[in-house]
């Protein structure tokens, strides 16, 4: 995971002062959420503006793209979208104007998901070093059977901890013991601590002697009815299932929502369309597969993103509404992209005349039968036959 030190600092800052705000981990990272998206909005001003861009060219490249509709082949194609980067040229849009705020969100996310699942770091202000001394201690007093883990992490992580206590040698010694707790998640160790108390901890690069129960974060809600310090299993059916059901339906929502909130292209090729309509169910399943790996209260926190996100999306379409076109407009852009360009010639039939009848004075010979003769007499000004014949069977002049 790409995470840059400065910036998870400053997010985790951030989260403190939620915290302290609310001394409750559930409802500051919802406050967290809440202050992350209206820092991040500006970049997705700059986002929503280049997808209004593209918006206004939407005649004209329907335009292009009615010129070669029908035709699929590769050549056709490749021609065609090249059309459209030359319009796009022309009109000084640039289609990856819009990739960078979202390259920028993404590695930011980061920063916010690790300062997010590490509240002993940045809510507790204990250093990165002293988690992990903490993390080898747990190790350590496990192996001695010292330390009671059950209820208190997940499979996965009572597994690493039974692995690394094989790790260490009959003298003690814990040189080839690493922390068991995977991507930083100090929440499942709050728990241990919870559990075990704060006081197994004390000294050797650990926790202050000032440090005390009551200071390890609040994950619970509802008046400590709920935990969401403990992580769903399907193996473990209780209320905590609602949580992957509620991940899935909330990003399900949050994904058709956007898109209907956000502007869509022209037209999308065949495979592309597909591979879009399957992102809209393998997305919501990965993020509820993705909560059975982590604390409820993370899961908790990708729900809220999801709700800000989607109203972010709303009120962006709002302050910046996508342009609207009549069909005339469509039809003058046509004619705008389709000025100067030679359209393919039909084939004349018989010279250009109708079909239906052919013209005598052409020359070319009528339909076959007798009338073809008189046809050709009349056309050509010769005397027909029959008139030669009376001429001779007439008697001589008596005068003669």
């Amino acid at each position: 995971m790409i995470e840059i030190p400065f910036i998870t600092e400053a997010f985790g800052y951030i989260l403190n002062l939620c915290y302290k705000l609310v001394p409750n981990y559930a409802i500051a990272l919802l406050f967290f959420a809440l202050i992350i998206k209206i820092l991040l909005f500006p970049l997705g001003i700059k986002q929503q503006k280049n997808m209004v861009k593209q918006a206004s060219l939407r005649p004209k490249e329907q335009a292009i793209r009615n010129r070669y509709a029908g035709r699929t082949d590769k050549v056709t194609q490749q021609k065609m979208q090249q059309e459209i980067m030359n319009l796009y040229q022309e009109e000084k849009f640039n289609p990856m104007g819009g990739c960078l705020p979202m390259i920028i969100q993404l590695v930011i996310v980061f920063s916010i998901y690790a300062a997010a699942v590490n509240p002993l770091r940045y809510v507790c202000h204990i250093p990165a070093d002293n988690i992990n001394n903490i993390s080898v201690k747990i190790v350590e007093l496990y192996h001695n059977g010292e330390l009671d883990i059950e209820d208190a992490v997940s499979e996965s992580t009572a597994n690493n901890i039974k692995k690394m206590a094989e790790k260490i040698g009959e003298d003690g010694n814990t040189t080839n013991v690493k922390s068991p707790f995977v991507n930083k998640h100090s929440i499942e160790i709050v728990n241990i601590l919870k559990k075990n108390g704060v006081e197994k901890f004390r000294g050797d690069g650990m926790l202050g002697e000032s440090f005390r129960d009551k200071d390890l974060p609040d994950f619970t809600i509802f008046g400590g009815s709920f935990d969401l310090s403990r992580t769903p299993s399907i193996q473990h059916f209780d209320w905590l299932m609602m949580i992957p059901l509620l991940t899935f339906l909330f990003t399900f929502a949050s994904m058709k929502l956007t898109k209907k909130f956000t502007y869509q292209p022209a037209e999308t090729a065949g495979d592309a369309a597909i591979s879009m309509k399957l992102m809209d169910y393998t997305m919501p399943l990965i993020s509820t597969v993705f909560t059975f790996s982590v604390p409820a209260v993370v899961a908790v926190y990708w729900i809220y993103q999801n709700i800000f996100s989607t109203l972010q999306q709303f009120f962006l379409k709002l302050m910046f509404p996508y342009p609207t076109f009549t069909e005339e407009e469509y039809k003058a852009a046509e004619r705008e992209m389709n000025k100067g360009i030679k359209q393919p010639k039909s084939i004349k039939k018989s010279g250009g005349r109708s079909a239906h009848r052919i013209d005598l004075d052409d020359g070319a010979p009528a339909d076959s039968g007798e009338n073809t003769a008189p046809a050709k007499g009349r056309a050509s000004g010769l005397v027909p036959p029959a008139a030669l014949k009376d001429e001779s069977d007439r008697k001589p002049d008596d005068s003669e």
